[in-house]
């Protein structure tokens, strides 16, 4: 029944209901007005509407079918009902009592949470309470290890040996004097007690500590002791017993640094002064004097002794072990070892210069101050102050000043002061490196001493080159290249080469003014020494040789145009002159006659004279003149040039200057007979003379120039 039921209702929910109220009215309303007409639509509506009703009528019925068989149902389903009525009504028991038992459990958590927080008061106020007494019992145990004496402190401070271990209990015992020196622990009775005990030891430390020091100080004394070593691993080792002698007895901590004062300044003075003695045993015996000056004056006395440098016969030109006096003849190569390890004297027996000798002891010296400044600072804690490393060192440093200084007294060397002056820049560089600038005032006292020596010894070798000019102390014998200019170039060229690389610090500028006084000196002591000897192509010859000389001095060391650009010129101009000499010695006439004629031809027009027929030579050209200048060339060209060439060849010192020079000579000859065809081609327009076939052809002359060329 029951699926019938719900049959019947599945298909009624198909349908909607629907009101045909208004439906009958309009039908009704229509009937009336057209009674008796036949309407087929109304005829239609009629007929669905009762169609409509039948179909409701059959619906209507199958309701009450279906009704029917629900209450059936519901009969039938009554027990069913009633049992779940029945457990729902045991549902709601049971949850009233969970409902109970729930209120019941969240009635004790709230008293549980209460319990909590109160647990929780009394936790934070125990934490506080326990806070405070770990405070109290820290202050307590502090003040308590600062007053108490141990008999284990005492027997260490007072009889143990002085060693790590040691440090230790100095360490304590000073935390335990700072501590009762507080203003406000004297008030205390157990402070005030203990004080005494505490004031004993101090005593004691500071008299062990005392006698500690001054023994390992002492030991700085001893013969080949390695002071850096004991230093490091001792004294600064121990460097705390210098602070608590500062602290706690600055009377005795000041007695302790004047010590070392005093031993330290006489140990480092007697060192570098044995050093430095046994560094002069390996000096050369000869040391430039005043009479190795460019020109010697006070070796040449009187007439007899002029004639004898004259003639490179007396002492001041022996150049005998002297050469090295103004050349570097590889001296400079210190500069390429200045950090190398100083000398070991005992175990050399070569010999060497002062300025090797001095980059040894100075870098021993600079060695040697960087050590003890960086010791002191951190041994008497200087934070880098000079003061007590001057009182150290000044001995020292005053020594070096004073044996530097005399030996500038009687030093005429340029070279080697030139080069120690050197050696000075790069170790002031050094130690800017390092950082450390205990040496600076030192190392500008070095300048101040080796500056106005070197000045003045430059200024000596000016004066020296002026006298001789003066006085005619040099008188050359010879065309030969003199020694006073070897000795200028020598010297020139070492003070170019040795400042040229310190550029950057104005060292070549500070010398330019008096190689430039040196140079024009030399100019003029060989311009006065040409005029000396027999002839002006003899004089010509000197200059060429001298300057030459110099030239290739200068060449040899590579220096800048700059230094070699005079010279360059004065030698040029003096091979010029040369060469107009040699042509006017040997081809006088040709020369002359070139000369006197070419400004008589110069203005002359070749097209016009030829358009205009002219004939004859023009105003002011002497033909018979010419005529016998071709002869006479034509006849003793050949033999004037080979005099020429044994001339040139015996007469400059240098095979390739004189062989450059000869080539000049010849092509400039050449150049001038060139000339005298011109003169003759412009003389003779119209027809050349009856002379002309004497003429030399030019190819004639070039192949005896290549004759000679194949040995340039």
């Amino acid at each position: 029944m029951s699926d019938g039921l719900h049959t019947g209702m599945g298909e009624l929910t198909d349908f909607e209901a629907v009101d045909f109220a208004d439906l009958h009215e309009l039908i009704e309303l229509a009937q009336a007005e057209e009674s008796g007409q036949a309407d087929p639509v109304a005829a239609a509506l009629a007929l669905g509407v009762q169609e409509t009703e039948r179909v409701a009528a059959e619906i209507d019925s199958q309701l009450e079918v279906l009704e029917e068989e629900s209450i059936g149902d519901y009969v039938a389903s009554f027990q069913s009902f009633e049992d779940l009525h029945n457990e729902i009504q045991a549902t709601d028991g049971v949850l009233e009592k969970m409902e109970k038992m729930l209120g019941a459990f969240q009635s004790d958590l709230s008293s549980i949470s209460d319990e909590i927080r109160m647990l929780q008061g009394d936790s934070l106020a125990m934490n506080v309470k326990l806070r405070n007494r770990r405070a109290v019992q820290s202050l307590m145990s502090e003040y308590v290890n600062s007053v108490v004496v141990s008999p284990q402190l005492a027997r260490h401070i007072c009889e143990e040996e002085i060693n790590d271990t040691y440090l230790d209990y100095l360490t304590e015992l000073n935390k335990k004097l700072d501590h009762v020196k507080q203003n406000d622990m004297q008030k205390f009775p157990s402070a005030s007690q203990s004080a005494p005990e505490l004031e004993k030891l101090r005593a004691k430390a500071v008299h062990r500590i005392k006698d500690f020091l001054l023994q390992k100080i002492n030991a700085l004394k001893k013969p080949k002791t390695n002071l850096q070593i004991l230093q490091r691993s001792v004294l600064v080792r121990f460097k705390f017993f210098n602070t608590f002698l500062a602290e706690h007895h600055a009377m005795v901590a000041d007695e302790v640094k004047q010590h070392y004062v005093q031993t330290m300044s006489a140990v480092y003075l007697k060192q570098f002064r044995t050093y430095v003695a046994s560094l002069q045993k390996l000096e050369m015996e000869y040391s430039p004097t005043k009479a190795d000056l460019l020109i010697s004056i006070e070796a040449s006395s009187g007439a007899a002794g002029r004639l004898l440098d004259g003639l490179g016969l007396g002492r001041s030109v022996n150049l005998k072990d002297k050469g090295n006096v103004f050349s570097l003849s590889g001296r400079d190569a210190i500069l390429k070892d200045l950090e190398k390890d100083p000398i070991i004297a005992h175990t050399h027996k070569a010999k060497y210069y002062h300025e090797q000798l001095f980059r040894s002891h100075q870098m021993l010296l600079m060695d040697t101050a960087t050590s003890e400044f960086l010791f002191l600072n951190d041994f008497f804690d200087t934070h880098g102050d000079h003061m007590l490393f001057v009182e150290v060192f000044g001995k020292t440093t005053q020594f070096f000043l004073d044996s530097l200084e005399t030996f500038l007294a009687s030093c005429w060397d340029s070279v080697g002061l030139l080069l120690m002056i050197r050696i000075i820049e790069f170790y002031r560089r050094c130690m800017q490196r390092r950082q450390v600038s205990c040496l600076d005032s030192y190392l500008d006292a070095l300048q101040l001493l080796l500056w106005p020596r070197l000045r003045y010894v430059l200024d000596a070798n000016v004066l020296s080159l002026r006298k001789a000019c003066q006085q005619n102390l040099a008188i050359p014998t010879n065309t030969h290249p003199h020694l006073a200019t070897r000795r200028y170039a020598e010297l020139a060229a070492s003070l170019h080469a040795l400042s040229a690389a310190e550029a950057a610090s104005g060292m070549l500028e500070t010398l330019q003014q008096p190689l430039q006084t040196m140079q024009q000196e030399v100019r003029a002591l060989l311009a006065n020494m040409a005029t000396k000897l027999d002839g002006p192509e003899s004089g010509l010859v000197f200059l060429v040789n001298n300057y030459d000389l110099v030239l290739t001095v200068f060449h040899e060391r590579h220096l800048p145009r700059s230094a070699t650009a005079a010279f360059e010129d004065l030698l040029r101009e003096q091979v010029a002159l040369f060469v107009e000499s040699q042509l006017m010695r040997h081809y006088p006439e040709l020369i002359t006659f070139v000369k006197n004629t070419e400004p008589a031809v110069a203005d002359v027009d070749e097209t016009a004279a030829r358009s205009s027929g002219s004939q004859g030579p023009p105003p002011g050209v002497d033909v018979q003149k010419m005529e016998q200048v071709v002869r006479q060339f034509a006849q003793n060209w050949k033999s004037s040039m080979d005099r020429i060439h044994q001339y040139v060849m015996v007469s400059f010192t240098n095979f390739s200057n004189g062989m450059e020079i000869l080539k000049q000579v010849l092509t400039q000859l050449l150049l001038y007979y060139t000339r005298l065809q011109k003169v003759i081609h412009k003389s003779f327009l119209q027809q050349p003379p009856a002379f002309a076939h004497e003429l030399v052809s030019n190819t004639t002359i070039l192949m005896e120039i290549k004759q000679y060329s194949k040995s340039f």
